[in-house]
């Protein structure tokens, strides 16, 4: 059964951030960094699966991206 966690992607100068904002538990906290837009997705899985030490194939990522300047 797999679960799905919803990440934000933000730029930040050459780099995105990544805030897993949902799925995790409260007292765990999911942040990270990508080089490329197109990494974000591995990242944050790899992320949650070292955080919560679960199966990679039990991890959906939904990419929220924030263009806000």
């Amino acid at each position: 059964m797999s679960v799905t966690y919803d990440v934000i992607a933000t730029r930040t100068g050459d780099w995105w951030t990544i805030e897993i904002v949902s799925g995790l538990p409260d007292n765990v906290l999911g942040v990270s960094q990508a080089r490329r837009l197109t990494g974000v997705k591995d990242v944050a899985r790899s992320l949650v699966v070292d955080l919560l030490e679960v199966d990679a194939a039990d991890v959906d990522i939904n990419i929220l991206i924030d263009l806000r300047p």
